[in-house]
């Protein structure tokens, strides 16, 4: 995991209609390295990826000693047009990132979660656990440097757990990946956990 900071905040607070989920909060990403979240339901760890999201390249109260960065997110909402196929959302996906993967390591990552058959399908035609295994596809697509994971082994079988698992676990040396998770499939190295809520610092 680098130590090199991509992202801080020295005071976050975070409210959803009258009720604050966590105040003053000071948070430090480092480059590289795969940070869980965690904390009870309801403390805000959804809410900070969304804001991360939305909001760090806009606010002046979040801080960028790199220069700003690319970010990806996958909530639950899966981000699939579902009347294109697998391979035409993907290819829109990649066409709008300033730095896309390849074809052939776009190819490489449908054959990865065995889906080549399925390329030329519309999603509609998906399974729950297929357009979950498409939405991780992409998600990697513009190469981000920052992946925002919110609960992403939703939906996914045995074999497709450990297909992902393999892949955090590689990639978290290459960039930022920020995760939800209520539990921790085995095997997933995790480089540091971030606890939220109000009695936190």
């Amino acid at each position: 995991m680098s130590q090199d900071v991509i992202l801080e905040i020295n005071s976050l607070t975070l409210t959803v209609g009258y009720k604050t989920l966590f105040r003053e909060k000071q948070l430090r990403f480092p480059q590289t390295g795969l940070i869980l979240l965690r904390g009870e339901n309801g403390v805000g760890k959804s809410t900070l990826l969304k804001e991360i999201y939305l909001n760090s390249k806009n606010k002046k109260s979040w801080h960028w000693p790199l220069g700003k960065a690319s970010i990806s997110y996958l909530g639950h909402e899966l981000g699939l047009y579902s009347s294109l196929s697998l391979i035409e959302n993907l290819e829109y996906y990649q066409s709008l990132g300033p730095t896309p993967i390849s074809q052939e390591e776009l190819r490489s990552l449908i054959n990865y979660y065995q889906l080549s058959r399925r390329a030329s399908d519309p999603i509609y035609m998906f399974s729950r656990g297929m357009k979950q295994k498409a939405a991780i596809i992409r998600s990697f697509v513009q190469s981000p440097k920052i992946l925002l994971l919110d609960e992403p082994f939703t939906g996914l079988d045995t074999n497709s757990i450990a297909l992902f698992t393999k892949q955090l676990n590689r990639e978290k040396a290459n960039r930022l990946l920020v995760i939800v998770l209520h539990e921790i499939p085995k095997g997933l190295e995790v480089d540091d956990t971030i606890y939220l809520g109000t009695d936190q610092n």
